[in-house]
């Protein structure tokens, strides 16, 4: 759970940046058209380009405004197709070369694969157009590098998602165990907080866990061990949280869970069920690990830290009960 919402979060900025200065260029790029277009008194494709600036300009404000990318990116992407093809079919082929901005503005605006999609029939239908009007020669040279273009453009796009991808995972996920760390922690809490915010009638409860007396652990049998009995934890917690649940590394030996649309007791049932689970099977090269645990309920109008301060708490009283022990705030 925790490792989509993130990777959406930052690949939402990502994409109104891109989308803003796409917009903003193609708007720039657009105005010296119309202006000579007007002057030249060539009214149908003066009144497209026109039509074209408006547009993009009210999708440029639509995404600075509300921070939402995804009606834009269609909507560019359909209007560059669009303008493009439209200028082709009344200008002939000495227009042709507006397909190549037009293919790789596809690739930045949509996913690989509906960008293909696109511009295959972008290219077909300008192929069809300009046929008659092109040597077999210059119609030869035109597709070679139009369909060289656009499987270049397929290949950078795909490889620049992948490589966010993988920088979104290393920035939010711890790389020793692979559950989510502090800064995924602290961006998804404020989004529940803010989720409740406007839904009052949901609830969502975090654990705090602490792995009892982990430090001698490390000092008597070394860090490998401890790095061991890490893994081994997280796993053992994440294959019994459900799928809207998630685990985060809070630092060194704690570990918060967030459980979302539960409350207090059913979060405090949740949290007595790991305690035995980690106490039953968390044994390694002879060491037996349990953990303490401390449960608090989000309560209206707190911060975070203030959610994140009560769990601690809890798991202080737990602790000074004697560890392998459950309290709630």
């Amino acid at each position: 759970m925790e490792k989509r919402s993130l990777q959406k979060h930052h690949a939402d900025d990502a994409d109104l940046q891109v989308i803003l200065i796409l917009s903003g260029a193609f708007a720039l790029g657009i105005l010296p058209f119309v202006v000579i277009r007007f002057m030249a008194s060539d009214w149908p494709v003066f009144l497209l380009d026109v039509i074209a600036l408006v547009i993009n300009l009210a999708m440029f404000f639509y995404v600075l405004i509300t921070k939402r990318t995804t009606l834009a990116r269609w909507g560019i992407s359909g209007l560059c197709v669009s303008v493009m093809t439209l200028t082709i079919y009344l200008k002939g082929a000495d227009n042709i070369f507006w397909v190549y901005p037009a293919l790789t503005s596809l690739f930045f605006m949509l996913r690989p694969g509906y960008a293909v999609i696109f511009s295959s029939l972008f290219l077909l239908s300008s192929t069809i157009m300009v046929w008659p009007q092109m040597t077999t020669l210059a119609m030869a040279q035109f597709l070679i590098t139009s369909s060289s273009t656009l499987m270049f453009c397929f290949a950078f796009s795909y490889r620049m998602r992948q490589q966010k991808k993988e920088l979104n995972n290393l920035a939010t996920h711890d790389p020793l165990t692979g559950v989510a760390n502090r800064r995924a922690l602290e961006e998804t809490l404020l989004s529940i907080i803010e989720r409740i915010t406007r839904h009052p009638n949901q609830r969502a409860s975090l654990l705090m866990i602490d792995l009892d007396k982990f430090k001698s652990i490390n000092d008597e049998h070394g860090h490998a061990i401890g790095d061991a009995l890490l893994v081994h934890f997280a796993d053992t917690v994440r294959q019994r949280l459900r799928a809207s649940d998630g685990i985060y590394r809070y630092g060194g030996e704690e570990f918060v869970v967030i459980a979302e649309n539960t409350s207090l007791d059913e979060a405090g049932i949740l949290a007595e069920s790991l305690r035995l689970a980690v106490q039953e099977n968390m044994m390694h090269e002879g060491l037996k690990l349990t953990i303490s645990v401390g449960v608090a309920e989000y309560i209206a109008g707190e911060s975070s830290y203030r959610w994140l301060e009560r769990a601690d708490m809890a798991l202080y009283r737990a602790k000074e009960t004697g560890r392998n022990v459950c309290c709630t705030a």
